[in-house]
């Protein structure tokens, strides 16, 4: 009988057949003894727990050493403005006269200019004695005057009630 004559058979009539016996699998070996397993997820645990705790610590570390160096960055910019301020007032043109003057410098009321791209000078060149400009030409009397104010100094010292302003 041909498969097909067998599907048009009712269910009674046709032929049954017995499956072709299989083999029963063998039972798998484990691939881990007993207890090993659970002591492996355990240190697994305890290694990513130590990592973190490593790592937080560097972290925690690193953010003083930056805080420290951010402190370090504010007092020398603090350092860098009193300079500045310090330079910027001794380098005023009355400051910049009387350091002339202390040198024996004298200043000339009496303008002579050069033209660079003809080489010809205009005004009249005359000698100075040096009694031309007596304001200018005399530095003041450092005896009345404050003394100069060392600017590191005064950045470095704490505030002690002496140096405090205010009420």
């Amino acid at each position: 009988m041909s498969a097909l004559a067998e599907i048009d058979l009712p269910v009674r009539q046709r032929r049954l057949r017995p499956l072709p016996p299989t083999r029963s699998p063998k039972p798998a070996g484990r691939a881990w003894p007993k207890g090993l397993f659970p002591v492996a997820v355990l240190l697994l645990l305890a290694g990513g727990l130590v990592g973190h705790l490593v790592l937080q610590t560097t972290i925690q570390e690193q953010g003083f050493q930056l805080a420290d160096l951010q402190d370090q960055a504010d007092s020398l910019s603090a350092q860098q403005a009193i300079l500045q301020a310090a330079l910027e007032q001794q380098s005023t043109p009355e400051q910049l006269a009387y350091a002339a003057a202390g040198l024996g410098m004298v200043a000339n009321p009496y303008t002579t200019y050069l033209d660079l791209t003809t080489g010809e000078v205009s005004g009249v060149n005359q000698p100075v004695r040096g009694d031309e400009l007596p304001a200018i030409s005399t530095a003041p009397d450092l005896g009345t005057a404050t003394p100069p104010v060392d600017p590191m100094a005064q950045a470095t010292q704490p505030n002690t009630p002496e140096t405090v302003v205010g009420p």
